[in-house]
């Protein structure tokens, strides 16, 4: 479920929670000549000196992380934040993280962090994010977020206006022809277990499934999630805020299912490994892990050309752009007024797309076996000129 957490100022009481946090995420990265009780004396001191910026993360009034930032008229600094390592992986700092970019977008200033260099695993969170290097340390990277728009990342994407227009009931990917195969062949593969759907989003599949077997979704976007929850509740349907390449939610899962292309929201390779690896840590031995995914067009490229023609409909043009050197592709999607209006909306969403025998690999690297791959959700046989694929890959014991 979504983690209910909440922010308060620290106080001197927790000065000596907050140095546990501190050592806590540090094992590993001490020097051997650590003196903890030197430390403490210091890092005490310190804290009281600096407590106006120091904050303590709270999750159902119990104290898990610290949070220290500084602000001023021209900028936000996240000067650190740090989770219990039973806490990390939750989708608490993401969320944390999110909030500080919706308060930066607000206030029109950028959202300013030093992150350091032997801990890559936050360096790839914050490159997620959308942050970007500014500069550096002999220790930290210097990141910054900026969004000169005054929205906070991802909201062009998947906020609150396409979290409205997402659901198309009874036609396209909502029809009953698609969506009757869809839950019939993840209810088969969940069996008796309990499944888990990387970005649910506004629940399309994961809600008729829930009718069927035990559904629990990752999902980045929380208007996505405020969409889904006009349809179920968090009991019928629990929902951890973050990303599906590192975020885990309690329990032991026989499926994990990613349907319309949305492995391809990663936009580099490592990422889309580290998905693979997220579904493998979540899966019993056995378990299986779905991907629906289309197969790139690149055939259909004009010679010379970057782009193809997706769809030409009444009211609706989508262009799809190729960097074939990164294995990039932008789809352009062009809404206007069929009867002749002279104005248009474009959203623009990227991707990083897969070649079928590289998901293969990816799998390979996370321990799965492929157990099958069909042309669509009913079974029919892939072949050469099938646009997409269901591959289903199966946990080694």
């Amino acid at each position: 479920m979504a983690e209910p957490y909440r922010i308060r100022p620290a106080t001197a009481e927790d000065v000596g929670f907050l140095a546990d946090v501190s050592l806590a995420t540090a094992q590993g990265r001490l020097p051997a000549d650590f003196d903890e009780v030197e430390w403490r004396a210091g890092f005490s001191d310190w804290t009281i000196e600096t407590l106006a910026m120091t904050s303590v993360i709270e999750l159902s009034d119990e104290r898990v992380g610290r949070l220290r930032i500084r602000r001023t008229p021209e900028s936000i600094e996240l000067c650190g934040i740090q989770l219990l390592p039973e806490m990390q992986n939750r989708g608490i700092g993401t969320a944390v993280i999110r909030g500080l970019q919706a308060e930066a977008a607000t206030t029109g200033v950028p959202l300013d962090l030093g992150v350091e260099k032997d801990n890559p695993n936050a360096r790839r969170l914050y490159d997620r994010l959308g942050f970007a290097k500014i500069g550096e340390s002999d220790t930290e990277h210097k990141l910054r977020w900026l969004d000169q728009k005054g929205t906070a990342v991802n909201d062009d994407l998947w906020g609150a206006d396409t979290a409205r227009r997402y659901d198309t009931p009874g036609v396209g990917m909502f029809a009953p022809e698609v969506l009757g195969p869809t839950v019939d062949r993840l209810a088969a593969l969940a069996g008796e277990g309990r499944a888990l759907e990387f970005a649910i989003g506004t629940g399309r599949v994961g809600v008729p499934l829930s009718e069927r077997v035990s559904v629990t979704g990752i999902e980045l976007s929380t208007a996505m999630i405020d969409q889904l929850r006009t349809k179920v509740d968090e009991e019928t349907i629990p929902v951890v805020i973050g990303d599906m390449a590192t975020t885990q939610v309690s329990g032991e899962f026989t499926l994990v299912y990613l349907v319309f292309n949305t492995i391809s929201n990663l936009l580099t390779q490592a990422e889309q490994v580290e998905c693979f690896r997220n579904a493998a840590r979540h899966l019993t031995p056995g378990g299986h892990f779905v991907i629906e995914l289309w197969v790139p067009e690149l055939r259909r490229l004009p010679p010379g050309l970057p782009a193809t023609v997706g769809v030409a409909d009444p009211g609706y043009i989508l262009l799809d752009t190729y960097d074939v050197l990164n294995q990039h592709v932008v789809s352009h999607h062009f809404h206007f007024d069929e009867d002749g209006g002279t104005e248009a909306h474009l959203a623009r969403t990227p991707h990083r797309y897969i070649w079928p025998a590289e998901l293969d690999l990816m799998a390979q690297l996370a321990g799965f076996t492929l157990e099958s791959r069909h042309a669509d959700w009913s079974g029919a046989q892939f072949t050469a000129n099938s646009p997409s694929h269901i591959s289903t890959y199966r946990l080694n014991p």
